[in-house]
């Protein structure tokens, strides 16, 4: 029998849970996986209730994990960066403990804020991982010796396979099941689920963080979000502030992880993605409008930081445009 381990806490995203649940149902009904048994565990067991509507009977988490092929931590929510810490150190530690101590041979996958939990047993030390792309500036910062590359929905460390936000955990239970019973059997419950498991990168769906704590660092962005079309230098910015141009670049670089003009690139890239979603404008009428004068450098900055052509992105993201 391939035995598999799925540990829920309360909060944990019902789409992580469930989907979990229907594809590892579904790749029973083949022979490939005809032994595969799923557990379902919490750290206290009895009922976790997981939304206002949705509660799971879970069984007690053993003390060892190690007769298991693979274990799973799904998502969960956190509504800050140290209310996730704070979970790591209390809701999570008898989960951390087993990990730790789970047998090499044993799989160990994991999705969005549950990256996290992973990380913090060690299992990732030295190993390819990627993690939820809003969080992946406290993730690389808290756990240095990790091999982090945010830009993946999916890594496979080898023993450890860790996936991006939300649905990417669809990717990672399809990349388990291919990982334990084969390629054939994953394609079958792909088929049945409508996924491939081919979306590669986060790239297309990460967005600019705009809310700072540095009051300064805000306000420079808020002049830059205003006048993003405009020509602008660095002391245009540092002059309307009136701070000197090396105080605010140390003082944006440490908060946004780049310098203010990379910044305005960024917004730049943002708008040109609302209007290739929801106009009809082309590439260079767009590059005109967001204040840019060479359509194929825009093009080349636009790939690098969306991961697809501006073409590519309209085509996978256009909303519906009246005619």
């Amino acid at each position: 029998m391939t035995r598999i381990a799925l540990i829920v806490v309360p909060g944990a995203t019902l789409s992580s849970v469930m989907i979990t649940l229907d594809m590892i149902n579904i790749a029973s009904r083949y022979p490939e996986a005809e032994a595969c048994r799923l557990d379902l565990f919490s750290v206290a067991g009895g009922e976790v209730q997981l939304s206002a509507a949705v509660r799971l009977t879970t069984q007690i988490l053993p003390a060892s994990l190690d007769d298991y092929a693979a274990v799973i931590v799904p998502g969960f929510f956190a509504m800050s960066v140290a209310s996730l810490y704070e979970q790591l150190q209390t809701t999570w530690q008898p989960v951390i403990k087993r990990l730790r101590d789970v047998s090499p041979d044993t799989l160990v996958a994991a999705s969005c804020y549950g990256t996290f939990v992973l990380a913090e047993s060690g299992l990732l030390d030295a190993a390819n991982a990627t993690t939820t792309w809003w969080l992946q500036a406290d993730f690389a910062q808290r756990y240095p010796q990790v091999r982090l590359d945010a830009d993946q929905a999916l890594a496979d460390g080898g023993r450890c396979l860790t996936a991006g936000a939300m649905t990417a955990h669809t990717d990672l239970t399809l990349h388990l099941l291919r990982r334990l019973f084969g390629a054939g059997l994953a394609r079958k419950v792909g088929g049945i689920m409508l996924v491939d498991g081919a979306r590669s990168s986060q790239r297309p769906f990460m967005a600019v963080q705009k809310s700072f704590d540095d009051v300064l660092v805000q306000q420079a962005v808020d002049w830059l979000s205003e006048r993003c079309s405009d020509s602008i230098t660095p002391q245009h910015l540092a002059d309307a502030l009136h701070v000197s141009y090396r105080t605010l670049h140390r003082r944006f670089h440490a908060a946004t992880g780049m310098p203010p003009l990379a910044f305005l690139q960024a917004l730049r890239v943002e708008q040109a993605k609302e209007l290739l979603e929801g106009t009809r404008l082309s590439l260079e009428q767009i590059v005109e409008k967001i204040g840019y004068s060479d359509a194929s450098a825009f093009r080349r900055l636009f790939v690098r930081q969306a991961g697809l052509s501006p073409a590519q992105y309209r085509q996978h993201f256009r909303r519906p445009v009246a005619a």
